[in-house]
């Protein structure tokens, strides 16, 4: 009978490992396929590099540091560059402000470049909410308002998201695919380099270069301390990227460009000491033989080669 109770336990301690094994594979070949078809496989040197720079200019609305904003897209207008702004859908007016209105008279509605000065327009969140704290639901609706006031503002729909804080994790991606967008833009810092791969379903062309950057803002946004880099770091950083990737994508927010910006008071004015460094980086990228594009301009790049 002593027998026969080991031989039962060693059968049902094997049947409970074998089970145990069975469903702990399951799980990683789901988790495994869910990032096959959802992320683009990690870049590596590319031989089809585009040579080109995006600037995404981040946190675009029609309330605060509006002249910041319109002096960023005005040098690029001068030099006759395209730029891709972020909106925050529940901040913006129906055109009739400063910055919607701008952004109206130089929108490229097509995606196919009317002009070489044009502007891209980006969905970045209705409230700019912490994506991580909120569901599947929640990211999408915000994601889903803000790309039916874009549409009805501007006629236009945008194809490329970029969440608040550059945070996102798997619910954002599927918020994502939800409404039928295949191209996010993050950050690096806590996630590879993604290019265009015709074998995935949403397409991740995070930032690899700034302009400047915050401190405290993901705790405190409304009391951060923001700072604007040089021209040099922001030009090595392309040149990084480049190597590596490509292609680079220079993030850019209007606080860096403002006054009291580095005292925790961003003021609706101009720091034209700032200004100058990024004329100085749009400068000297043409004078490397690259080109400034935008993120739409890299995307329809690789679709090309890949």
């Amino acid at each position: 009978m002593k027998i026969m109770n080991n031989l039962i336990f060693q059968y049902k301690k094997k049947y409970f490992i074998c089970l145990l094994i069975f469903t702990v594979f399951l799980t990683i070949l789901s988790f495994m396929t869910f990032y096959n078809l959802a992320i683009a496989k990690p870049a590596t040197q590319n031989s089809a590099s585009c040579h080109c720079v995006a600037f995404r200019l981040d946190d675009v609305q029609d309330y605060e540091l509006t002249k910041p904003q319109i002096a960023v897209m005005n040098l690029f207008k001068e030099k006759n560059l395209s730029l891709t702004v972020g909106i925050i859908g529940n901040n913006i007016s129906k055109g009739e402000r400063l910055v919607s209105s701008y952004i109206k008279e130089r929108i490229d509605t097509s995606h196919n470049k009317k002009s070489k000065d044009s502007i891209e327009i980006a969905n970045h969140s209705w409230n700019h909410e912490h994506f991580l704290n909120l569901t599947t639901e929640e990211q999408s609706d915000s994601i889903k308002k803000t790309n039916e006031k874009i549409k009805n503002i501007f006629e236009t729909k945008p194809v490329i998201f970029i969440p608040p804080y550059n945070e996102f994790n798997n619910d954002t991606l599927l918020a994502v695919d939800k409404n039928n967008m295949k191209y996010f833009s993050g950050d690096t810092r806590d996630h590879e380099i993604y290019s265009v791969h015709s074998n995935a379903t949403i397409y991740h062309l995070p930032v690899t270069a700034e302009t400047g950057g915050c401190t405290n803002c993901k705790s405190d946004y409304k009391n951060a301390s923001w700072y604007g880099v040089p021209h040099e770091k922001t030009l090595n950083q392309i040149n990084k990227s480049l190597s590596n990737y490509g292609y680079a994508i220079v993030l850019m927010h209007p606080d860096e460009y403002s006054i009291g910006h580095e005292e925790w008071n961003s003021q609706n004015a101009i720091d034209w000491n700032q200004m100058k460094e990024l004329e100085l980086v749009l400068s000297k990228i043409p004078e490397e033989g690259l080109h400034i594009v935008t993120i739409g301009d890299i995307i329809n790049h690789f679709r090309i080669y890949n």
